[in-house]
């Protein structure tokens, strides 16, 4: 009983001492007993190829292996210094590394810790309850997503909303800058803002962008004119609008309308939309001459492109001789993403 008692005691305490404490006093643990050893005449013991591996299966197994001491004092040294001071060190170690790793898992799941480390990582600003959480599963759907990191940011939530798909950083207002260098803004992919008010999306924005980086900004509001206002400011952020009134009526006109449109937005599976910049240095193509080779080359359908200098005004069903310029970006509809090195390792062909 005692001795449970003092491992309970040593556990309860380890997470105050220092690792450079604990380090130092294995070591001076592991001299004493080598030294002993040598004072009570086990010279086989304290050899140097020896004495390592006897005090590992002493200390920290508690028992003797293939060695064990020959002489009478040495016996009783270990029995009552190297075993107990072994368990001791042991139960140290596994209680000061079981509060550490506690620690980080508390200090994780309430938002605490900062991810200065992470790139190319998805932010997703603001927890918007079901739409939030459909956001993060339509993400870990997405083809090539998974070996992405999610982090969310958000000021409301006490703990992480999705603890097993998602990191957590829990700032004071979506307003703040400063709380957003946690989350590693400057080297983030994409970041998606959906809160749950338009004046905090817009708040969110403005902040992000204050802190800087290349990341492709989408933010959603439920107003045009709070989207207008963000645009105005910033013209880069690609902003989202409900846009439930415009399939409602679409449907009504023409059976399965809204089909279509939830099959070309699915990333579940079957065909999907989606967009690729032609780089700077790709050779200026008709638009009919860029659909017979997606068709061709990679099975997929034009759908549009947007000129470099309007990356988010699309201009869909374009005639075929509309000359499509370098650095434009594609929207087409295929069954994967398209890499921009397999659209242009085909440029020679027809």
């Amino acid at each position: 009983m005692l001795m449970v008692r003092l491992l309970r005691t040593l556990r309860r305490h380890a997470s105050t001492l220092s690792w450079t404490a604990l380090m130092v006093a294995i070591a001076v643990h592991f001299l004493v007993s080598w030294a002993a050893m040598v004072v009570f005449g086990e010279e086989k013991l304290a050899a140097p190829d020896i004495f390592p591996y006897f005090y590992a299966t002493v200390a920290f197994t508690v028992g003797f292996g293939d060695f064990s001491p020959a002489t009478t004092a040495g016996r009783y040294f270990a029995a009552l210094w190297l075993m107990p001071g072994g368990i001791a060190l042991l139960a140290s170690m596994i209680g000061k590394t079981s509060s550490v790793l506690a620690d980080r898992w508390q200090r994780g799941l309430y938002g605490k810790r900062t991810y200065a480390d992470m790139e190319q990582h998805t932010l997703l600003v603001g927890w918007n309850g079901y739409e939030s959480d459909r956001i993060v599963d339509l993400l870990l759907q997405e083809a090539g997503s998974a070996e992405r990191e999610i982090v969310i940011v958000d000021a409301t939530r006490e703990t992480n909303p999705r603890p097993e798909h998602a990191r957590y950083v829990r700032v004071t207002s979506l307003a703040n800058p400063s709380g957003y260098e946690r989350a590693s803004v400057a080297t983030a992919r994409r970041i998606i803002i959906d809160a749950p008010t338009d004046e905090q999306t817009l708040a969110a924005a403005l902040a992000v962008r204050a802190v800087g980086g290349k990341a492709h900004v989408v933010a959603h509001f439920d107003r045009e004119e709070s989207a207008a206002l963000l645009k105005r400011h910033h013209p880069e952020v690609e902003c989202t609008t409900p846009v439930q009134a415009e399939l409602i009526v679409r449907a009504s006109h023409d059976i399965g309308a809204s089909c279509v449109a939830l099959e070309m937005l699915s990333i579940a599976d079957g065909p999907t939309q989606y967009s690729l910049a032609l780089p700077a240095s790709a050779a200026a193509r008709g638009y009919g001459d860029h659909l017979a080779r997606l068709r061709r080359h990679h099975r997929a359908t034009l759908l549009g492109y947007a000129l470099p200098e309007s990356p988010y005004k699309a201009i869909l069903n374009a005639d075929d001789a509309a000359v499509v310029p370098p650095g434009a970006t594609l929207f087409y509809l295929a069954n994967a993403r398209i890499a921009v090195e397999a659209l242009t390792s085909v440029e020679g062909q027809g």
